[in-house]
């Protein structure tokens, strides 16, 4: 009999144990539904309002190609800063090795033109974002991120940032994915990015594709954006900006 009750006991708690745990399974389920459902709801405002006659009004309109203007207002206009940093700008960073001094040393100028950009943002008193990336290719290097910075990880001496100003450590090519950046921009009210930074090809590029994919209006400072090569640029500018300026057969949105 004694047998028989120990049984008894180990099968209630068993029983106690399953039902338990699918019952955190369902809530589980029921939560995840509904955050889902949530954000979703969310991407279609964000989408509503991004299409918007008075979502054009703003204190500036920025000439752009093809007689395009995009709206510019420091309330809710950010300029995102894409890997400033000395590992792809220099011939001493991990990346910048593997290229000529050549490829290397064009990227100066569109650091300066980054800079200048950074400059006229921080007297406009626009919100300013800085991505900084522990992605190289195939290796993701997680050892350098904060409070690990080492020198060339870090951001070049001419477009640091201030205090206050947004900083997130990546490690995906876009700036969105593997950070909190759009949380930090939706808290200070932004609503349109001015993306530039390094490479255009790559990094410049995803975060481009993850900011419209939220929502976010995007344009691009081509002048302020550079790749090791020319060709790999321009082939990057085209494919952003492509779609914006052929409208045969697509959608008719601003």
């Amino acid at each position: 009999r004694g047998s028989t009750l120990a049984m008894t006991s180990s099968t209630h708690i068993y029983g106690a144990l399953i039902a338990g745990c699918a019952a955190g399974w369902c809530l589980r389920e029921l939560w995840l539904r509904d955050a889902a459902r949530r954000e979703a709801e969310a991407m279609v405002r964000r989408g509503v309002e991004a299409a918007k006659p008075e979502a054009l009004i703003a204190e500036a309109q920025v000439e752009c190609f093809h007689d395009r203007e995009f709206p510019v207002s420091s309330s809710d206009t950010a300029l995102v800063l894409i890997d400033m940093q000395t590992d792809f700008l220099s011939k001493d960073g991990r990346l910048g090795k593997n290229y000529s001094d050549k490829r290397v040393k064009q990227l100066a100028a569109t650091e300066a033109k980054v800079a200048a950009l950074l400059a006229a943002a921080r007297r406009a008193g626009m919100t300013v974002a800085h991505s900084r990336s522990h992605r190289y290719g195939a290796d993701v290097r997680r050892d350098l991120c904060v409070p690990t910075i080492d020198p060339t990880y870090d951001f070049v001496d001419s477009c640091k940032p201030r205090p206050g100003e947004i900083v997130v450590d990546k490690w995906t090519f876009g700036a969105f994915a593997s950070t909190d950046l759009e949380t930090q921009l939706r808290r200070a009210g932004i609503k349109r990015i001015l993306l530039a930074g390094i490479l255009t090809n790559v990094c410049i590029m995803a975060t481009a594709v993850q900011a419209v994919d939220r929502f976010f209006r995007v344009c691009l400072v081509e002048d302020a954006c550079g790749a090791f090569d020319p060709a790999w640029h321009e082939y990057a500018v085209e494919l952003i900006n492509g779609p914006q300026t052929l409208k045969e057969n697509h959608h008719d949105s601003a």
